[in-house]
Parts: structure tokens; C-alpha cells; sequence
């Protein structure tokens, strides 16, 4: 698979010497696999699914090799074309009731193929690359309740709420697959107003409460529901394909800070309690609407944040110096469950960093080897 996030043509990567500009969109990318399920799904047969390609300049997503990737701002052309072509702006809903199992490729069978629900967001969560670098799905526990986020790095205001309603309902779907169930969040919650009709929400979501003008858009779900064993579960199967899984990078991370001052202002909340956007952004002197907007133009979260920060500080608590709920309430959490949840998270995320690390350095010994075979011969 080529990587993630390629580097965007040099001649757009910088403004015109001596003028001041905007700083480069990064060239994000989706598999090809989702594209041509956005086409599909959103057409009646072989002939409209490629005039809606033809449509985007997209030409070549029917028949390219799963492999092959395309840049997000192309999808978004794409999706344009579904809503102007069909006039819904339930698109995104319409074209979810078209998911299949395994038509998200490499990024389903994660899923699919964990022992439970929670362990298989997990891995979807970390992998979500597999499927778009544009993408982040993020799962955060407060009390007796799951909340699983998704945003996107950069994308076109006008069709966020198509965009959202097609990812949630696609990964209500394949939780629905793999648990064997009809299964409903507890509450679906989605930054854009509601529409003037609603009767896809249902069919996607089932009995789930349906918010809008919410701060963001997410399924919360109970805790119990991460216990839920998967019926398609296979052990063996998901050593293969988190090995796999391991070999493909994720897009690059600048080093910088997304925005300047924030990890100190969630630290400086985190002893106070649950620390919350609202009040960051008024420690930093800006509106919170401006906060989320930065945060996502640098290609991350309020939630990915205040994560980071958590894991950090847990680095600096010694388990001698205090007790689990001590701790815990040192670092914002409720209870120390969270605490202990969140924990094995960061563990598993770092296990997964060092087995992709791993795969790479095997991958450059045997591309050395292959290059000079006289020296691997004179070593054994």
C-alpha cells in the first residue's frame, strides 16, 4: 500500500517568496475501497456508479487495485457529486445501508476478527489510517458510558454532516455484523442541525437517542458493550492481520504542538477534575468553536489531546506514592477503572508502535540483503 499521507507537489507546499500565506493543506488520503463504496452504494447499477465517478475525476475507482489510494479532497468531490445528483441530504445514511463485511478491506477484519467489542475499536481506532488519514475515530470512557468521536483533519463544512452521518452509521453496521446482533448505541450525537426529516435515523441507529448540535459527532455506548464477545471472532486470523496491519505507517505527526499552550492549560484542569474544552479555550482567550477548528486543521482532537496529556502524566506517577483512586483523580478520571481502562490502552497502542517499528527494521534487512547477498552469504 503506498503511504498514508504523500507529500504534496512541492510547487503547493510553499506560498510565493515574499508573500504571506496560509500554511499548506497535507495531501490526506483514503483507500480506494472507500470511494468505490460511496459510489456503489450510492447508485442504482454499474452505469450511474460510474457517471458519479467520471463526476468526481475520479475515473478509475471501480476498477483500481485495493491497494491504490486517492487523495480525501477527491472523496469530497465525490460525495458532492452523490448530493447533487440524488438532492438527499441523508446521502451519507443512504449510501451506509449499503455496507457489506469486508468491504473496508484490511480495516474490518480488525474489527471483526477481536475476541470482544472494546478490544476490536481498539485496534480500529489505532488502524483507522487503513481507511483515510483524514480520519480520527477515538474512544474515551466517563462513568458507566463509551464514547467513540469522529472527526476528520480537514474537510468542506457543507457536507461534514454527510460525511458524519455516513461514518457513524457504517461503524454501527459493523458492530451490528460483528456482534451477531441488532445492535444500538445508547445515544448518537452530531454537530450539524437537524434536518427536517429524519427516517433513516432510525434504520441506522436503531433506539438510540439522536442529538444534534452537539459539540461533535460520536456513538456513546455502555460499558458493558465492550465486554460483548464478537461471534465473528478468530484468533488466528487477527495475528495475521495485525501483523499486517503493523507493516503499513501511519501519516506522519508533526512534532509541533497543535496548538500552543493547550497540553499546559489540560494539565493545569486535569487535578481540578474532568477537564473540558469550554475552559481550556477560555484559558487560552478564544472561543471554543476556534479551539475545535485549530485542533482539527492540525489534524487532531480535543479528545486525542487531553489523552496525550493523560498519558504523559501518568508517566510521572510513581504506584507507591498513591492509591489507584488518587491517581485516577490526579489525572481527571472519575474512578480508577478508567484509569486502569485507559492504561491498558496506551499499553496495547505502544505494543502495536513497537511491532510495526519491528516489522520495518526486518523489512530493511531483507531489502539489504536482496541488494548485497555476498554479504549475507560471508555472515553465515
Amino acid at each position: 500500500m503506498p503511504p498514508a499521507q504523500p507529500t504534496a507537489d512541492a510547487r503547493n507546499d510553499r506560498p510565493d517568496a515574499g508573500t504571506a500565506g496560509p500554511a499548506p493543506v497535507p495531501v490526506y488520503t483514503e483507500s480506494i475501497v472507500v470511494p468505490r463504496f460511496i459510489a456503489t452504494a450510492s447508485s442504482r447499477g454499474r452505469h450511474e456508479a460510474e457517471g458519479l465517478v467520471r463526476a468526481a475525476g475520479l475515473p478509475r475507482v471501480l476498477t483500481a487495485p485495493e491497494t491504490a489510494r486517492t487523495p480525501s479532497a477527491h472523496t469530497y468531490r465525490l460525495w458532492g457529486a452523490v448530493v447533487a445528483r440524488s438532492g438527499r441530504r441523508d446521502a451519507g445514511l443512504h449510501a451506509a445501508t449499503g455496507y457489506r463485511p469486508g468491504m473496508l478491506d484490511l480495516f474490518d477484519y480488525l474489527l471483526s476478527t477481536a475476541a470482544t467489542l472494546g478490544e476490536g475499536l481498539a485496534h480500529a481506532s489505532a488502524n483507522v489510517h487503513l481507511v483515510s488519514s483524514n480520519s480520527l475515530l477515538t474512544t474515551e470512557e466517563c462513568g458507566d458510558e463509551i464514547t467513540v468521536t469522529y472527526a476528520v483533519r480537514h474537510g468542506d463544512e457543507e457536507l461534514r454532516g454527510v460525511v458524519a452521518e455516513f461514518a457513524l452509521a457504517v461503524v454501527t453496521a459493523q458492530l451490528r455484523h460483528t456482534t451477531g446482533t441488532a445492535f444500538s448505541p445508547l445515544r448518537v450525537s452530531f454537530a450539524h442541525r437537524a434536518p427536517s426529516r429524519a427516517d433513516g435515523y432510525r434504520a441506522a441507529f436503531g433506539s438510540a437517542q439522536i442529538e444534534f448540535g452537539a459539540g461533535q459527532d460520536a456513538l456513546t455506548l455502555h460499558r458493558g458493550d465492550l465486554e460483548r464477545p464478537l461471534v465473528t471472532a478468530d484468533p488466528a486470523l487477527a495475528a495475521i492481520i495485525r501483523r499486517t496491519a503493523a507493516a503499513l505507517s501511519a501519516p506522519h505527526q508533526a512534532g509541533t504542538p497543535a496548538v500552543p499552550g493547550l497540553r499546559e492549560v489540560i494539565a493545569g484542569q486535569l487535578p481540578d477534575g474532568r477537564p473540558s474544552l469550554a475552559e481550556a479555550a477560555r484559558r487560552l482567550a478564544v472561543s471554543p468553536r476556534t479551539l475545535q477548528r485549530r485542533l482539527g486543521e492540525s489534524g487532531t482532537t480535543w479528545r486525542a489531546e487531553l489523552d496525550a496529556v493523560r498519558r504523559d502524566q501518568a508517566a510521572g506517577l510513581h504506584p507507591s506514592e498513591t492509591g489507584p483512586q488518587a491517581r485516577a483523580a490526579r489525572l481527571g478520571f472519575a474512578e480508577s477503572r478508567s484509569l486502569r481502562r485507559a492504561m491498558n490502552r496506551w499499553d496495547e497502542a505502544k505494543a502495536h508502535e513497537a511491532a510495526r517499528q519491528d516489522v520495518q527494521v526486518q523489512d530493511g534487512e531483507r531489502r539489504r540483503d536482496r541488494r548485497h547477498p555476498e554479504e549475507t552469504a560471508e555472515a553465515s
